[in-house]
């Protein structure tokens, strides 16, 4: 343990200063770290009048960080980061929230504003700070279980808070590709903050992949997916970033354009009452539509058939009577991602829903044109190179069937296929 003057702290949050007066840095908010979020004014005022009470607070842990030669905060972060706000003049005391420093004397008060006395009680005010090895930054479970102890008594800690310490890598994945999706409308009811946002993205990509055959509840699921997919150690969590990096970075992005899509054909309700009470259902039609079509293509030809069926089978008022469920828990989730599956492999599985015509159907067609390209009006010779065409696009909706067949030389068809 050792006492530390917020002059001091104030100097060692700053690397190069740090380095320069042979101090070692101190890092307010490393990897592990949640998110930052300020403290309101009430918070932050009683804060400082705390110090300028010289009233204890709550010890600081670190953790040392061996390969920087600088140490990370564990816990403490806002109210050192409070306290460095204050000191360099970054807001000011609210008087109506204080409870024993005089109103009159310290409302609206810098801390240039205050009297020397009180400048050199917040400047030599000591922070007691707790220092952790360098084994608790390389055992990522070990810090992990730390990181519990210390929050156990305050502010319950969210999925991602509690997780990030560990799988920190796996979130910066989400965080550098979620703007393309909250460009969307989707997740505007979603606040973003405490990795609220984030956790309801990594629910919809683990909901993208093959469900188990017996689960409780989607949020244990995901859990479950998280342990088993990424593992439970820093080692395992890398390893995953390296191999799935990409993969989820495509899933993001055609997540992205199902839910513009889906916009453009009215399937999402523009009443925000109707709206937040399908969300649970949208979401599962998003992330089940993203596991059973990997193409957008395929994608584009049937999202209007499967909307049609949602509409009248699934977003309709009395659902829940329809399947039999008193409340939205694990058992209408399962029969709701049931009834949803069903919806988009009976599209999938339609006559004409694959994208080749067979050589006997092409070979066909080009006898009953008679060996013509309906293209270029020639003739298609020994030799020549020609394809099967749908003459109402397939990727709008055209089957793969005799009728919307033709049969054109291979430069006509890649003509037609570029205009």
């Amino acid at each position: 343990m050792e006492n530390v003057s917020l002059s001091i702290v104030n100097l060692r949050s700053k690397r190069e200063v740090a380095i320069a007066a042979d101090q070692v840095f101190l890092n307010k908010n490393p990897t592990f770290q949640r998110e930052y979020e300020a403290w309101d004014d009430k918070l932050r005022t009683r804060f400082v009048e705390s110090i300028i009470l010289n009233r204890a607070t709550n010890p600081i842990w670190t953790v040392f960080n061996d390969e920087e030669n600088s140490e990370e905060i564990l816990d403490g972060m806002h109210r050192i980061t409070t306290a460095l706000s204050f000191l360099n003049n970054e807001y000011c005391i609210h008087a109506s929230y204080c409870m024993s420093l005089d109103r009159e004397r310290y409302n609206k008060k810098y801390f240039k504003d205050l009297d020397p006395t009180d400048q050199s009680q917040i400047r030599n005010y000591n922070f007691l700070f707790n220092k952790l090895d360098s084994s608790y930054r390389n055992d990522m479970n070990k810090l992990r279980d730390m990181y519990e102890i210390l929050n156990r008594s305050s502010k319950t800690l969210t999925n991602y808070e509690f997780n990030k310490v560990i799988l920190n890598p796996f979130y910066s994945i989400i965080t550098r590709h979620k703007e393309i999706l909250i460009r969307t409308k989707f997740f505007d009811s979603v606040k973003d903050q405490r990795g609220i946002l984030d956790d309801v993205i990594i629910q919809m990509i683990m909901l993208s992949h093959e469900l188990p055959s017996c689960w409780s509840s989607v949020s244990k699921m995901t859990g479950d997916w998280i342990k088993d997919s990424l593992g439970e150690t820093s080692q395992s969590v890398q390893q995953f970033v390296q191999q799935n990096e990409i993969d989820i970075e495509n899933k993001i992005k055609l997540m992205t354009k199902m839910i513009c899509d889906f916009y453009q054909k009215n399937l999402f309700s523009d009443v925000k009452k109707t709206f937040n009470k399908f969300y649970l259902p949208y979401k599962f039609v998003v992330s089940r539509c993203c596991y059973f079509i990997k193409d957008y293509a395929i994608f584009n030809r049937i999202s209007s058939n499967i909307v049609q069926k949602l509409l009248s089978e699934v977003f309709i008022d009395n659902i829940q009577s329809i399947l039999d469920c008193n409340s939205r828990n694990a058992v209408f989730q399962q029969k709701i991602i049931e009834k949803i599956d069903k919806i988009i492999q009976d599209e999938l599985n339609q006559e004409g829903s694959t994208r080749r015509f067979p050589k006997k159907m092409i070979l066909e067609k080009l006898a009953e044109q008679k060996n013509i390209c309906p293209g270029c009006n020639l003739a298609i010779k020994e030799g020549d190179k020609y394809e099967g065409d749908h003459i109402v696009s397939w990727t709008a909706g055209g089957k793969t069937i005799c009728e919307n067949l033709q049969v054109l030389h291979q430069r006509c068809h890649q003509i037609k296929s570029s205009g």
